[in-house]
């Protein structure tokens, strides 16, 4: 079984993942964040980590990404 965990170890391998993706990535130190843009896609983030999961979710749905207003009560039902 391979286990992998979010933790600071992935973060450098995170953003080398992007710039392979070509995006272009930032850090925006006055607002400790991180920017990925790629043609007209700019992501916001506090850690690589997390640019790559919006990299993936605009990858896989576009400007099609939000939830329904139950889908986001059934989720938050799940942390009960």
């Amino acid at each position: 079984m391979s286990q992998l965990s979010a933790a600071s170890n992935v973060l450098a391998p995170a953003f080398y993942l992007l710039e392979e993706k070509d995006y272009k990535v930032s850090f925006v130190k006055e607002q400790n964040w991180w920017i990925a843009q790629k043609g007209d896609i700019q992501l916001t983030c506090y850690s690589t980590l997390e640019l790559c999961g919006l990299a993936y979710i605009h990858e896989a749905k576009g400007d099609n990404w939000p939830v329904s207003d139950e889908d986001i009560e059934d989720y938050l039902g799940l942390e009960e």
